[in-house]
């Protein structure tokens, strides 16, 4: 059984990926599954406490889950000044001005999330879904478009993000469904090792990389239609009848 949330987003886009730096900061198209994850544990934590949350945690990490992105994704490619912290030692200012790289995307068309939960777990996750309001970033808001559905059989349209996937030079994962072409972007998940006590920014216990928080890289079904010095347009492959 597969649950199904459909989303609207309703600001531009803009999640860092994990290669790159914070002076070039090129985005991800869509949310990757530790944000999807921490949304959902935030959402605990927020509507029912702290050991709601706690409890919820296992159960969260267990969940498979599957994004059906929209239809047309366009990426900005822009330079904005920023502020960041001096290095110089008598400066008199703290921060110093300078020009980043930055990248956001407007998603056109809705995204859909699959999650496949315990039976006894459906209803707690129909709602938390409904209390999300956005994905990696506070300014990347997302609208709950209608209450989530059930179905037996997860569309076609949708990716796993625990199928095959690439990590480092190793091919990865199971797909049980048609490949299709596209785009590799590189999306971190909740490893095996990471407690509720790691994610808890009150502790002093640390997320390591590669253990606590791996990266993988998916297949994304989008090819480039079309770009300038000032914006990237690409488009949602069909996926093969």
């Amino acid at each position: 059984m597969w649950l199904i949330a459909e989303y609207q987003s309703v600001t531009l886009f803009s999640f860092r990926s994990g290669l790159a730096t914070t002076s070039a900061a090129k985005t991800l198209f869509l949310p990757t599954p530790f944000a999807i994850r921490t949304a959902l544990l935030d959402a605990a934590i927020r509507t029912n406490g702290r050991a709601a949350g706690q409890a919820a945690f296992e159960w969260i990490k267990g969940l498979s889950i599957a994004i059906c992105p929209p239809e047309r994704v366009v990426v900005t490619n822009l330079f904005a000044k920023i502020l960041k912290p001096t290095r110089k030692e008598e400066a008199e200012s703290a921060m110093d001005r300078t020009i980043a790289f930055r990248e956001y995307a407007q998603l056109v068309g809705s995204m859909a999330l699959a999650f496949s939960p315990a039976e006894e777990r459906a209803d707690e996750l129909r709602h938390l879904l409904s209390q999300v309001n956005y994905f990696g970033k506070r300014g990347s808001l997302f609208q709950l478009l209608k209450s989530p559905i059930e179905v037996e059989e997860l569309p076609k349209a949708f990716v796993c993000m625990d199928g095959t996937y690439l990590q480092g030079i190793q091919v990865n994962g199971e797909e049980k469904r048609h490949f299709v072409l596209g785009l590799i972007q590189m999306m971190d998940d909740w490893g095996k090792t990471l407690t509720f006590s790691k994610v808890n920014i009150y502790t002093d216990e640390k997320i390591v990389l590669g253990k606590d928080r791996v990266r993988k890289g998916i297949l994304l079904p989008y090819r480039l239609v079309r770009s300038s010095k000032g914006f990237s347009h690409y488009e949602q492959l069909p996926m093969p009848g």
